[in-house]
């Protein structure tokens, strides 16, 4: 009720603070590692993708808008993986040293060292660098335009890159508002953009409507609980919502959105 009578400047302030407690409820909050990632739906998840990665000894870039986040992130998978050393391209990172970065990270074309990640600031790397040595790209946080998460994916499909590639997108799902979960109502944004863009109608750049659409949908009160998986509910209404076939959920639990 509180978004739904914000005039527009509040109500940006307020979906922004909604857009990072997705992330996590309680990033100031400095518990036990293994509780910290619990209490985010979305960080437990990401550290489900990173565990299967590692399994499969392959390479992940994990893009991430908030800083603190993107520095507390990486302790976090040094701790779990044993890692020596995780990098981060953001945009205090200078020139001289995102080259290094890169190319250490792209050694592993040459010389395979296994599983490896690399942390990325959405903005500051959408653009001009080749990380090819990765097959998954993990959006951690998401900006309000598929556009930049489209530039980011583009940091693995580039000239050079031999094997299939994963984009994964975490998303949290209350157990009440299902499909009305902010999460998962800024995917149908996204998915409604990026039919825009098919049509060469969609606007580059975020939007007034962007924010409307969003503080209209979170106004909306949520579904009384039922009985059912409230996930796999959630994910068919926004399957069906979104004008796309529904699909079954994988063995790992993750559903394949195209």
């Amino acid at each position: 009720m509180k978004l739904a009578a914000s005039r527009r400047g509040a109500a940006f302030r307020l979906l922004h603070h909604i857009r990072s407690v997705s992330v996590h409820p309680t990033l100031n909050a400095q518990p036990d590692p293994k509780a910290f990632i619990s209490a985010s739906g979305r960080l437990s998840a990401t550290f489900d993708i990173l565990r299967r990665i590692r399994a499969m000894r392959e390479r992940a870039l994990v893009f991430i808008e908030h800083r603190q986040m993107q520095y507390r992130f990486i302790e976090l998978v040094k701790s779990e993986f044993g890692l020596d050393r995780v990098d981060l391209i953001n945009g205090s990172t200078p020139i001289p040293q995102r080259l290094a970065i890169v190319n250490r990270f792209q050694r592993h074309l040459e010389q395979d060292s296994g599983f490896d990640l690399l942390v990325l600031g959405p903005k500051a790397a959408g653009t001009g660098l080749t990380l090819t040595a990765a097959t998954h790209v993990i959006h951690l946080s998401r900006w309000w335009n598929p556009a930049v998460e489209e530039q980011c994916n583009d940091r693995v499909h580039r000239l050079g890159q031999a094997k299939p590639v994963t984009v994964h997108v975490p998303m949290a799902i209350h157990p009440v508002y299902r499909e009305q979960s902010f999460d998962l109502l800024l995917q149908s944004l996204m998915q409604r953009k990026r039919r825009l863009a098919q049509s060469a109608l969609w606007p580059m750049g975020d939007t007034d409507g962007d924010a409307a659409q969003l503080q209209a949908s979170l106004a909306r009160e949520g579904n009384e609980i039922s009985s059912g998986n409230p996930v796999v509910e959630a994910m068919n209404a926004t399957f069906q919502r979104d004008g796309i076939e529904l699909a079954q959920p994988e063995p790992d639990g993750s559903w394949r959105y195209s």
